[in-house]
This record gives C-alpha cells, sequence and structure tokens, in this order.
C-alpha cells in the first residue's frame, strides 16, 4: 500500500535556506515572504532584483510534483515552469494573472485536462490508493464521527472494487477554480500539482464538480464529456477525495477537518 508522507520528520526549507537556494537559481533576491497553504508544504514568494517573481516550494511530494508539471506541460498544459527540483524542495517561475471562475477559462482547462489525461500511465497502486484511506479510518477517530464511520465502512468497499481496474491516467487530483490562474479570460496557468498521481480520469471530474454545477458543466464542456450517468460514481469520488485530503490534513498536523467532513456527511446523505 501507499505510504502516507511522513510531515513530522521532513526537514522542510527556512526563508534564509529559499533565499540562498534561490539566488543560486535566479539570481539576488530583493524580497521573500512565506505564503500560506497546505501544512505539509511550505512555500515562499521570492522576487528577484530583475523584477521577477519566483516561488520555492518545499514539502514531501516535490519530486512528483515537478515531474507533473514537466508532463503536464509536454501535452500543452500551462502548469508552472520548473527551474530546478531536489529531494525536498522546487523553485518554479510566477504564473501571470490570477485564479479565474470565468466560464471561458473553465472550459479551456477543460480542454487542457482532457490533454492531460492522455498521458497513461500505470504505478499499479490505483486501487490501494482508494483502500488504504477506508482501512486507516481508525486513525480519524476524534475527527470524523463514529456514525459516520461505519457508513463508510459499508459504503466504499463495493465501489472501490467497481472502480480498481480503471483505465489510469495523469491525474492533478486537486483541481478547482482557485488553481486556475487567467489574464482577463485566457488561461495562463494550472497551478498545485503535489497530489498529482495515476488514477481514474474521473476522479479528476469529481473533484472539479465540488466547485458548483454551473463551473462542471463549463468544465465538461472543454472536457467533451456528457456527465449524464455519472452522478454517483462522482459523488463517490468526492467522498474518497475528501478522505484522503482529512488523512493527508492530519498527518500533516493541521486542523482543517471540517469541511471535509461535511463534504462526506453530505454525499452520504
Amino acid at each position: 500500500m501507499p505510504a502516507q508522507p511522513v510531515f513530522s520528520r521532513l526537514k522542510r526549507v527556512n526563508e534564509t535556506e529559499a533565499t540562498a537556494r534561490a539566488a543560486a537559481v535566479v539570481g539576488p533576491i530583493a524580497q521573500v515572504e512565506q505564503v500560506q497553504g497546505f501544512a505539509g508544504n511550505r512555500t515562499f514568494r521570492l522576487r528577484a532584483l530583475s523584477g521577477e517573481t519566483f516561488y520555492l516550494k518545499s514539502g514531501a511530494t516535490i519530486q512528483a510534483e515537478a515531474r507533473a508539471c514537466e508532463l503536464a506541460r509536454s501535452a500543452g498544459v500551462p502548469a508552472p515552469e520548473i527551474l530546478a527540483a531536489e529531494t525536498t524542495y522546487l523553485i518554479c517561475a510566477e504564473v501571470p494573472g490570477s485564479p479565474s471562475s470565468d466560464d471561458a477559462v473553465i472550459t479551456e482547462a477543460g480542454r487542457g485536462l482532457r490533454r492531460l489525461h492522455g498521458i497513461r500511465g500505470d504505478d499499479g497502486r490505483w486501487a490501494d490508493r482508494l483502500s488504504t484511506p477506508i482501512e486507516r479510518l481508525d486513525l480519524l477517530a476524534g475527527i470524523v464521527p463514529d456514525d459516520l464511520v461505519r457508513r463508510l465502512r459499508v459504503a466504499l468497499p463495493p465501489f472501490v472494487d467497481t472502480v480498481a481496474d480503471a483505465e489510469t491516467v495523469l491525474l492533478h487530483s486537486d483541481l478547482h477554480p482557485r488553481h486556475l490562474y487567467a489574464v482577463g479570460n485566457e488561461l495562463t496557468g494550472v497551478i498545485d500539482w503535489g497530489d498529482a498521481m495515476y488514477g481514474d480520469p474521473l476522479f479528476d471530474l469529481a473533484r472539479f464538480s465540488m466547485a458548483g454545477d454551473a463551473a462542471l458543466d463549463a468544465f465538461l464542456s472543454g472536457y467533451g464529456l456528457n456527465g449524464v450517468g455519472l452522478e454517483r460514481t462522482l459523488s463517490m469520488y468526492r467522498i474518497l477525495w475528501s478522505l484522503m485530503a482529512l488523512h493527508a490534513e492530519r498527518a500533516a498536523g493541521g486542523d482543517w477537518f471540517a469541511a471535509h467532513v461535511d463534504t462526506i456527511t453530505k454525499e452520504l446523505s
């Protein structure tokens, strides 16, 4: 089974180290500030003396994120340009623009995701990735109510059996409008690839569906898929995504649990 990243033993880069390591790649740094994000990562925004802005990100899944960005860019998806990638940190160029929920941007992102899903791969772990958070539900004691745990143990294993042999492709795994950057109505970047993995393409669609029906409709229009008949599959994948997120947040020492528990409760109602 895939192991959970051991966030507690990970030595994350501090501000002084970030400045020095970035300077070796992009030149002298004029300003550095830490950016809030997932508890398991540490990210810094760095403005070089040249006026350009870069990001240094450290965490447990950096190498996989860097590789996913390279593969995505090779498929024509505007992932961040990776300038350097070491064992525990990467440095990337800033993506122009800001997060966008514009329909045209979302539709273009759907087209991009379809191209991403043309990258097939199989690390042999899709069924394990889905089963592991169910098997480890005991670790969420005090976070997920006991009655909800019992319902998850009943509802999820039969579903996992039905999708365990799905054709697996490269997934972003955390795609939503906040990760879509645009200038005007032009998509300029898809960011935050730290959860990338190989799996069922419907898992990505389920994650994006959490942005609401209107956003999903625009996304599916670009993706080229009619969502009719997928409701239950997307619902079950939303539960599994939320369960994975709870495990990751707990392992990283975070406390952002309520929204994920609410999603699971809603989907099982």
